[in-house]
C-alpha cells in the first residue's frame, strides 16, 4: 500500500487540489461573497446605468442584484482557486529544497576545507545554516511590517508575482552555478519569500471577507473564512509532505536536479499568479468615492506613488510593529494575539525535538523522518476536516477540540520513553494541526470590523511571530539542557529524596514537553473565555 502511495503521490496531490477547488466552487455559488474591490465595482455599475434598478434585455427585466451577485461569486471562485493552486505549487517548490542545503554544503566544504580544520564539514554546514535561520528571522522581523505597507499601497498581485519570481531566479542560480554561496543565497530567499507570501495570501483572504461577514453569508462569515483557511492550510501541508518526499529522492542525484525541479514548480506558481490572479484590493475605493470620474485615474496613480518618507518611517518603526497587536488595537485584539503566540510557540522548538528524539528515544534519521511525515499527514487531515465540518460544529467549538487534541502528543512524551506510543498519541490528536485557524480567523475578522488594512495587520502579525522564531529555540534549548542537568544530578543524589527531587530526576529532560502542555492548557482557557 505504501509503495502505491509513493509511486502515485503526485497524482494524489493533483486530485487533492482539484477536490479543494471544486469544494470552493460548490460552496460559493450560494454564498454571494464579495470583496471591497467588487463592492466598489458593482456600485459604479449601478450608479452609471441608464435605469437605476433594472437592465432591459430583449423586452424583459433582469435584476441587477442577481446579475452582479453571480459575477461576484465567479470572481470569488476564481480568486480562491488561484490562491490555493499557487500556494500548493510554491510550497511544493520550497519543500523540495528544504533539506537539500545541508548535504550539498557539506559536500562542497569537504572538497575545499583543509585537513587541519578543527571542525568537520558537516559541523561547519550546520553552523552556516543556523546563522542563516537566525538572520532570516531577524530580517523578517524588520521587513514584514514594511511589506504590509507595500501591499496596502500597491495591491496584492504584483508583490505576489515578484516573490514567486525571486524564488525561481535563485533556484536557477544554483542550477547554473552550484556553490556554497549560491545555495546559501537560495536558502535565504526561499525562507524570506515563503514567509512574505503567507502575509500576502492571508491579506487576500481577509480582503474577500471584508465587511460582509453577516450581510452576505447569513452571519456565518467567520465559519466560512475558517473553512477557506482550513483548505489553504491542508494544501500547504500536502505541498510540504510531497515536496519533502520528492526532495529526499532528488537530492541523491545532486543539487542541480533538485533545484531544477524546484525552479519548474516555482515558475508555474509565478505564471499562475501573473495570469490568473486578480487583485482583491481596490486602490481607488478610498479616494474615488468623492471624486468625479475623470479624476479617478489620477487618484489611483497618486495612491500608487512610492512615498519614501513613509517607507523609511515604517522600516524604523518595524521593531515596535512586532508588538502592535498586543498594545495598539484594544484588549480583545491583545487577547487574540496572546492566544496566537501560545498556540504557535511549540512549532518553534528548533532542533531540540530532533536532539531529544535521537538521545532519549535512540531514533535514527529515517525513524525521525517518519515522525515528520506523520505530522504532515495529520496537518492535511485536520485542516481538510476543519473545512468540511466547521459550519456545523462552529469555529469556537472546533478550536477547543483541536487544542485538546494537541495535548496528546506532549503528555505522552512526558510519561513514556517509547516513541511508538508517542506516534500513536499524535495520531489520536490528529486535529492539533488546525488549532490556530480559529484564532487567525478571529484576528482577521476583528481587523475588518475596525477598518485595519489587511496588509498592515498581516505584516504586524508576521513580525510578532518572528519574535518566537528568534526566542523559542533558545528557551526550549535552555529548558532541555537545564532539565537534563537536573535529571542527572537528582539521579546521582544518594539517600532519601524529596518528592520534587524524584520528579525532576524522572521528568527533568522532558521540560520542553511540560512547557507545551502548560501552554496548551492556558490556550484552552483563553479560547473558552474569549472566542
Amino acid at each position: 500500500m505504501m509503495s502505491i502511495f509513493m509511486k502515485h503521490r503526485f497524482l494524489l496531490a493533483s486530485l487533492l487540489v482539484l477536490v479543494m477547488s471544486t469544494t470552493d466552487a460548490r460552496k460559493i455559488r450560494s454564498s454571494g461573497l464579495t470583496s471591497r474591490h467588487q463592492h466598489h465595482h458593482l456600485h459604479h455599475i449601478k450608479s452609471n446605468a441608464l435605469s437605476p434598478d433594472l437592465y432591459k434585455l430583449r423586452g424583459g427585466e433582469v435584476d441587477i442584484d442577481s446579475t452582479t451577485t453571480a459575477a461576484a461569486a465567479t470572481h470569488y471562485q476564481r480568486t480562491i482557486s488561484t490562491l490555493h493552486s499557487t500556494s500548493f505549487l510554491i510550497v511544493l517548490s520550497t519543500s523540495i529544497v528544504a533539506f537539500t542545503p545541508l548535504p550539498s554544503i557539506t559536500r562542497h566544504l569537504a572538497a575545499s576545507l583543509s585537513s587541519s580544520s578543527t571542525s568537520s564539514p558537516q559541523e561547519q554546514a550546520v553552523k552556516i545554516l543556523s546563522l542563516i535561520s537566525a538572520a532570516s528571522a531577524a530580517v523578517e522581523l524588520f521587513l514584514s511590517p514594511l511589506l504590509g505597507t507595500l501591499l496596502d499601497r500597491f495591491g496584492r498581485k504584483r508583490p505576489s508575482v515578484l516573490l514567486h519570481s525571486l524564488i525561481t531566479l535563485t533556484n536557477l542560480g544554483v542550477v547554473m552555478y552550484p556553490s556554497v554561496h549560491t545555495i546559501c543565497i537560495s536558502r535565504i530567499i526561499n525562507v524570506l519569500c515563503s514567509g512574505f507570501l503567507i502575509i500576502t495570501t492571508q491579506s487576500i483572504i481577509g480582503d474577500l471577507f471584508s465587511g460582509n461577514q453577516k450581510d452576505n453569508n447569513n452571519g456565518h462569515g467567520k465559519d466560512q473564512m475558517g473553512a477557506v483557511l482550513g483548505r489553504q492550510a491542508a494544501l500547504i501541508s500536502s505541498g510540504f509532505l510531497f515536496g519533502s518526499l520528492l526532495g529526499g529522492r532528488l537530492t541523491e542525484y545532486g543539487e542541480r536536479i533538485a533545484y531544477s525541479v524546484a525552479a519548474i514548480f516555482s515558475a508555474l506558481a509565478a505564471l499562475n499568479a501573473a495570469f490568473r490572479m486578480t487583485d482583491t484590493l481596490d486602490l481607488t475605493s478610498s479616494s474615488s468615492s468623492s471624486l468625479p470620474t475623470t479624476s479617478v485615474a489620477a487618484a489611483a496613480d497618486e495612491s500608487k506613488a512610492l512615498d519614501w518618507t513613509s517607507l523609511k518611517k515604517a522600516l524604523l518603526e518595524a521593531p515596535l510593529s512586532s508588538i502592535q497587536l498586543l498594545f495598539h488595537y484594544g484588549s480583545h485584539m491583545r487577547t487574540l494575539a496572546l492566544l496566537l503566540l501560545l498556540q504557535s510557540a511549540p512549532m518553534y522548538m528548533g532542533d531540540v525535538f530532533q536532539v531529544f528524539a535521537k538521545e532519549e528515544w535512540g531514533l535514527k534519521p529515517a525513524d525521525f523522518g517518519k515522525i515528520v511525515a506523520l505530522f504532515g499527514v495529520l496537518g492535511i487531515v485536520s485542516n481538510t476536516t476543519l473545512s468540511l465540518i466547521v459550519k456545523q460544529m462552529g469555529l469556537r467549538t472546533f478550536s477547543l477540540f483541536a487544542i485538546v487534541s494537541s495535548l496528546f502528543f506532549p503528555m505522552t512524551a512526558i510519561f513514556t520513553n517509547n516513541y511508538r506510543n508517542v506516534l500513536i498519541a499524535g495520531s489520536i490528536g490528529l486535529y492539533s494541526g488546525a488549532q490556530k485557524v480559529g484564532t487567525t480567523t478571529a484576528i482577521t475578522s476583528l481587523a475588518n470590523e475596525r477598518g485595519i488594512p489587511q496588509g498592515q495587520l498581516q505584516g504586524e502579525k508576521a513580525s510578532m511571530l518572528a519574535l518566537l522564531k528568534i526566542g523559542c529555540p533558545v528557551i526550549y534549548s535552555a529548558l532541555y539542557l537545564k532539565g537534563k542537568e537536573w535529571s542527572m544530578s537528582m539521579n546521582d543524589a544518594e539517600g532519601n529524596k524529596l518528592a520534587l527531587q524524584m520528579i525532576m530526576g524522572k521528568f527533568g529532560k522532558k521540560m520542553p514537553f511540560v512547557l507545551n502542555c502548560i501552554l496548551g492548557v492556558i490556550a484552552f482557557i483563553v479560547t473558552w473565555q474569549n472566542m
